[in-house]
């Protein structure tokens, strides 16, 4: 059937669905039509089924009337099928049939679920239906797994029909002094810092001192310019374990120093493995979020410079070009985001055939934002006799069943502190119950009673709030700036550079920052309220009093907002003041009995 056939059947038959679905047709045939079947693009025009143009393989799929895409049948005949529903947890449907809108003609985009609005068809430029918005029927845990679902296929590896380069991983060498450490004073030193570690016979003694731990005169010096005054618990015990060559799991709190704790190590492995040239990278460090992969780059370039080594960030938001071009030319490191570290993957312009010093930052986090997928297939495409390093700040069952599959059975296990949600005891942290409508003003009088050099950290729920309340601080000459996601990657990068020199000193951030940002003199973090877990709460509050230092915590918490959740958090940040030695007001005591 020709396509003149088609049209004139549809105008002759009156049928306002078969016009639309011709008009449609034409559209394929004119942007897609060297990539699509001419048979199957003609069947779209059957009385009997719906179009559906899927990006992911350039292809038109069809289905019968009243097929429903999501719940994988059909509806009865004659009866209009609902295919404007929200996504389940499992993800979004695998072709999304086109349907009518009010004005009775096909929008041709697929469905944005994060904008309340489609796109209208093209021939018809009155607004499209509208569409549930997902942000507000589902859970933020859920959006990102459904959001991350689009498979993105990365061809399996051989590994025993390649070639593999030899490596070194083992560097464990102590001082004199750490080594000649009797026993006594080993269980002294871990003690007092609770840390516990857990392993195979022999385990790493650990250090006390940057003497101790033997790097190499370049790491010493960046050390000793950095004013650092002894190692964090953390990384007294992990720098050792990380340098036998071990797999290692670190659990410790935010703010604990965990970046230096496996790069360092790192890049001792680095300089002892052979040239990569244009290849590479050896060390390949996964981060969940962009901030973060930004701030382990800027924390690792002094390290990587004096020491010439390359290094290359790949991350969502940036040019893939750009970042292509850089690691095509070779490099030693590579600081990733699971996302667009697979989509270089999935295209074949980056291999992992010479990584051996595999990290992953913030485990937990990626677990939580639906990452799992993207981390087994990237582990797939890295050598099996690798060197796995894991670290968290939490140690639940995922992460436990995670590192039990892809560590070797003697790995190290370092904990520092209580496996239960405790907040950093560096952090002095306040509380104040008012009503909801109170709170703008006594954020306004507190801001007044700070010296303006203090740097604050405001967490708001709500995006257009956040640009709001910085709008509002800066008419009354504060220096404020906003932080979200729909900033893009430029301005993101812009306004982070602006509160670390100081150029902007109060930040008011979505919880896009509360976790990866690391800032370390940050002098208060202010909640505007209740955050929806104790979780949340303990992440944001450790953006401030990093690496060993003093922090100030403020929660604005609305007595006259309170639902079943908000009770029990209430209940739950009343006992963390008490175990960390905080004052817990006498009203929040109040909403937390009230449960």
């Amino acid at each position: 059937m020709s396509m003149n056939s088609v049209s004139r059947i549809c105008r002759t038959t009156n049928v306002w669905r078969n016009w639309t679905l011709s008009r449609h047709l034409s559209f394929i045939y004119s942007n897609f039509g060297s990539k699509l079947d001419r048979l199957n693009a003609e069947k779209v025009t059957s009385l009997n089924s719906y179009p559906s143009y899927d990006p992911s393989v350039n292809t038109v799929s069809t289905y019968p009337v009243g097929y429903n895409a999501v719940e994988q049948q059909v509806q009865p005949f004659g009866q209009v099928p609902n295919y404007n529903v929200v996504p389940n947890q499992y993800g979004f449907q695998p072709s999304i049939p086109f349907t009518f809108n009010s004005y009775g003609s096909v929008p041709y985009s697929r469905p944005n679920y994060f904008n309340n609005y489609s796109r209208p068809y093209k021939f018809n430029r009155r607004p499209g239906f509208r569409r549930y918005s997902m942000s507000s029927k589902m859970h933020t845990q859920q959006i990102f797994s459904a959001q991350k679902s689009f498979d993105i296929p990365v061809s399996s590896v051989d590994w025993n029909k390649e070639e593999l380069v030899e490596i070194k991983k083992d560097f464990y060498d102590l001082s004199y002094e750490a080594d000649s450490r009797p026993g006594e004073e080993i269980e002294r030193i871990l003690s007092s810092h609770n840390i516990t570690i857990e392993g195979e016979h022999p385990l790493p003694k650990p250090v006390n001192t940057f003497d101790e731990a033997v790097f190499n005169e370049p790491i010493q010096k960046i050390i000793k310019d950095s004013k650092f005054v002894e190692p964090t618990p953390i990384q007294k015990v992990g720098w050792t374990s990380c340098l036998t060559g071990r797999d290692v799991v670190g659990v410790s709190q935010t703010g604990s120093g965990k970046t230096l704790t496996f790069l360092l190590p790192g890049m001792l492995h680095l300089m002892a493995q052979p040239p990569v040239g244009k290849g590479g990278p050896i060390m390949l460090i996964l981060a969940p979020t962009r901030e973060l992969c930004l701030q382990i780059s800027d924390e690792a370039t002094p390290y990587s410079k004096m020491l010439d080594l390359r290094l290359v960030s790949v991350y969502g938001g940036a040019s893939k070009y750009v970042q292509m071009k850089q690691f095509e030319n070779g490099a030693e490191i590579m600081v990733a985001t699971p996302g667009r570290l697979l989509e270089f993957l999935s295209t074949g312009s980056l291999k992992l055939n010479r990584v051996s010093y595999f990290v992953m930052d913030e485990a937990d986090r990626m677990l939580d934002m639906g990452f799992e997928p993207q981390i087994r297939k990237i582990i797939g495409q890295i050598r099996p006799d690798r060197q796995t390093l894991m670290f968290s700040a939490t140690w639940p069952k995922e992460i436990r069943r995670l590192a039990s599959e892809f560590c070797k059975p003697d790995f190290i296990y370092i904990q520092v502190g209580d496996l239960e949600l405790t907040a950093n005891e560096n952090i002095t942290q306040k509380v104040q119950v008012m009503n909801s409508f109170e709170i703008k003003d006594s954020l306004f009088n507190f801001l007044d009673s700070l010296p303006p050099s203090k740097k604050v950290l405001i967490f708001s729920d709500l995006k257009s709030f956040s640009d709001q309340l910085a709008s509002n601080l800066r008419y009354r000459k504060f220096r404020a700036a906003s932080l979200h996601g729909d900033k893009s990657q430029a301005q993101r990068e812009r306004i982070l550079r602006m509160f670390r020199t100081g150029e902007c000193n109060i930040l008011v951030a979505t919880d896009v920052a509360a976790r990866g940002l690391d800032i370390k003199d940050i002098d208060y973090v202010v909640n505007l309220d209740a955050p929806k877990t104790l979780l949340d709460y303990i992440h944001r509050i450790g953006r401030t009093a990093r690496g060993g230092s003093k922090g100030n915590s403020l929660l604005f918490f609305a007595r006259d907002t309170l639902n079943p959740s908000k009770v029990k958090f209430a209940q739950d940040l009343s006992n963390l003041l008490s175990k960390v030695n905080q004052e817990v007001p006498p009203e929040l005591t109040s909403i937390a009995n009230s449960l």
